[in-house]
């Protein structure tokens, strides 16, 4: 009865790290270089300029985040209240050297990271 418990009990502490070794190549490099699929049918979630308009934070329809640079900075993006996506041949990925639009201006990404939530600015507190 004891033999058969300590057998497994082993066996598990064998594949331990195995499971650790797993876990640890699943995760997401931030740095690596992606593109955003179905963007254009399953339209953004939302999406936030960062400060000083040089980049967007976009959220999937899969609540993911990701962080688009520009080449050169977008002004009218911290004022936009839709945005739209111009492909490469009218595809649905969005990807490096597609283009953002945003009010009458045309901003062109540079590279498209995975990314955290963006942290919002704090408000000024009433005294």
């Amino acid at each position: 009865m004891i033999r058969p418990v300590v057998t497994s009990l082993v066996s598990a502490l064998l594949l331990l790290p195995c499971t650790a070794e797993a876990q640890s190549t699943a995760r997401v490099d931030r740095n690596q270089e992606v593109s955003i699929p179905f963007i254009t049918r399953g339209h953004p979630r939302a999406f936030r300029p960062d400060r000083d308009g040089r980049g967007v934070y976009i959220q999937n329809a899969r609540r993911q985040w990701f962080y688009a640079r520009f080449f050169t900075r977008c002004n009218e993006l911290p004022f936009a209240t839709r945005i739209g996506f111009q492909t490469f041949g009218g595809g649905s990925t969005l990807s490096r050297g597609d283009t953002i639009i945003a009010g009458r201006e045309r901003c062109r990404i540079a590279s498209i990271v995975r990314s955290d939530p963006p942290t919002r600015p704090r408000r000024a507190r009433r005294s």
